[in-house]
């Protein structure tokens, strides 16, 4: 919207490439070393930290800068879910639907889909397997969408109103400037992220 008014006025907006390459950095970083996910594991005393340690070393093995095939990022997120569905209370459920054609052939950043999936179980209210966390990856090399809902948690003022989702905006502003779109809409039960990517 803000791109439309500004071609209206004729205005540019300044880029500070410093602050967005920071939030780049912070956003890989909060991925990589979840400290959601963390505490859970923590808090189970050691019944899956063996499976964590060794996941744990594949994200901080990973590069910021750097571009892998989509199909690595889909094979941790895979690890990611298993650890999660067996950490979360009697109850949690999430649904992934992976409907991406040509997986071999589109190079991503690493860590890019995480942060809106790590908002969904940190943040969500998802105690309920009638209301699950809900995942939807589509496109093809050319454009990229992928889709994250969960229940609403009356109990947090803002669902996507953390340094998590914040940073991850500003680095797809420095990733994908003009090139992609993150639509984030909430009701009364439920919170919908919808990220956009053209390649």
């Amino acid at each position: 919207m803000s791109g439309i008014i500004d071609r209206i006025l004729r205005k540019k907006s300044v880029r500070n490439e410093e602050l967005l390459a920071l939030s780049d950095r912070l956003s890989f970083v909060n991925s990589q070393i979840d400290h959601f996910l963390m505490e859970k594991i923590l808090a189970e005393e050691a019944v899956l930290e063996a499976e964590y340690r060794i996941f744990q070393k594949k994200l901080l093995l990973l590069e910021l800068g750097t571009y892998q095939e989509i199909k690595v990022e889909l094979d941790l997120l895979n690890q990611y879910f298993e650890m999660v569905n067996r950490l979360m209370p009697a109850g949690f459920s999430l649904k992934w639907e992976n409907r991406f054609q040509s997986e071999n052939e589109l190079m991503i950043p690493p860590l890019l889909l995480f942060p809106m999936v790590q908002n969904a179980v940190a943040n969500g209210y998802n105690s309920m397997s009638s209301h699950p966390i809900r995942i939807r990856l589509s496109g093809s090399p050319k454009v990229m969408l992928f889709e994250v809902s969960h229940r609403m948690n009356h109990y947090l003022d803002g669902q996507f109103k953390n340094t998590l989702m914040t940073d991850f905006q500003n680095r797809l502003e420095y990733l994908f400037p003009e090139r992609h779109s993150l639509l984030l809409n909430s009701n009364s039960n439920t919170c919908r992220a919808t990220l956009t990517i053209h390649f």
